[in-house]
């Protein structure tokens, strides 16, 4: 196996990453929609935005792929950034240079890979929008030039920030171990600690600018009953799914948590009641919108919401805000589930 090199200008690449502020940050639908639209228009199983780091791969967006990242020295994108152009594969177990790497003889099994090379806006190239696939299989020229076009819409999304000033100013105050650790590794959400401090930070926002906003605790329906019938890999894949599917009905600036086991909390920012009601009916219209597919099956899915959206005149704190969520996911669930419920 040959270990992809250190760039030439590795340490000015590795600043410009770090400029990005963007590895070890929650999944995001801007970039999910250019990997989903890429694994449809290629025919490939897998499709990554891969940011190259230090010592790792980092995976910013995955379709077909449950790890968040492995070690560069294995990584195809290791190589791929060393130039310009589209670096292809077509069979790496006829490879020398990949044909003992453990991603070959082992999970995921790659033995075709395309990575087109993205930039950071100061022209150092950070990682890559990569195509995998288990057979061997070559890149016309018209399809090289389609993984171009869509690896610079990833470079036109990390050109601006699209978090809220909340998660932004939540992430300034971490450090690195503490950033990786604030992402739920199944989901890649912000986990039950972040969410709830994220929450804090919403209700003094809200207070100083006197603007509303909803919190909804969102709990998957019979999902013991998942992994009973299916197993617990299946209700991992069923958790990711519904996770993506959450953030593709929010905004951007919107903010998505896995509270606890298959519950979790969203804090929607909106205008009025009507539109936090349109939100939270998108949401959970999404999830049970088509099933899930599983290496154990088809399995479908719905979700009960409950929704309590901040007032200024009570001004409640976190804990009466959650609890009064809870009891409008409980009526909802007792009113037989699927189906949202204001506080």
């Amino acid at each position: 196996m040959k270990e992809p090199p250190l760039l030439p200008d590795e340490a000015k690449r590795q600043e410009s990453l770090d400029r990005l502020e963007i590895v070890d940050t929650p999944a995001e639908e801007r970039f999910d929609r250019i990997t989903r639209l890429a694994r449809t228009l290629f025919h490939v199983p897998t499709v990554l935005i891969s940011l190259v780091d230090r010592d790792r791969q980092w995976f910013k967006s995955a379709q077909g792929l449950a790890a968040p990242e492995t070690p560069r020295v294995i990584s195809f994108c290791g190589h791929a950034i060393q130039e310009d152009a589209v670096f292809v594969v077509n069979d790496a177990r006829r490879d020398r240079r990949f044909a003992d790497n453990p991603l070959v003889t082992d999970s995921p099994h790659i033995r075709f890979y395309a990575g087109q090379p993205v930039r950071a806006p100061d022209g150092q190239r950070v990682g890559t929008l990569c195509l995998i696939d288990g057979r061997p299989r070559r890149l016309s020229p018209e399809a090289r030039q389609g993984l171009r076009d869509l690896a610079a819409l990833v470079e036109s999304e990390m050109s601006f920030a699209a978090l809220s000033e909340t998660q932004l100013s939540l992430r300034a105050r971490l450090d690195a171990a503490e950033r990786k650790a604030a992402i739920d590794p199944v989901t890649r959400a912000w986990t039950r600690a972040m969410v709830v401090e994220l929450l804090q930070r919403e209700l003094s926002r809200s207070r100083r600018q006197k603007q509303p906003f909803a919190l909804v605790m969102l709990d998957l329906d019979d999902f013991k009953k998942i992994n009973d019938t299916y197993g617990h890999p299946a209700g991992d894949e069923v958790l990711r799914a519904s996770a993506d599917r959450m953030r593709s009905e929010v905004r951007p600036y919107d903010i998505v948590g896995r509270y606890g086991g298959e519950e979790f909390m969203i804090l929607i920012q909106a205008h009025d009641g009507r539109e936090m009601t349109a939100v939270a009916e998108r949401i959970r219209a999404g999830v049970a919108e088509f099933p899930v597919a599983t290496g154990a099956g088809e399995v479908r899915i719905t979700a009960s919401l409950g929704v309590a959206v901040y007032d200024a005149n009570d001004d409640p704190d976190d804990a009466a805000l959650i609890g009064a969520a809870d009891r409008a996911l409980y009526r909802a669930k007792s009113k037989g589930r699927n189906r949202v419920e204001f506080a």
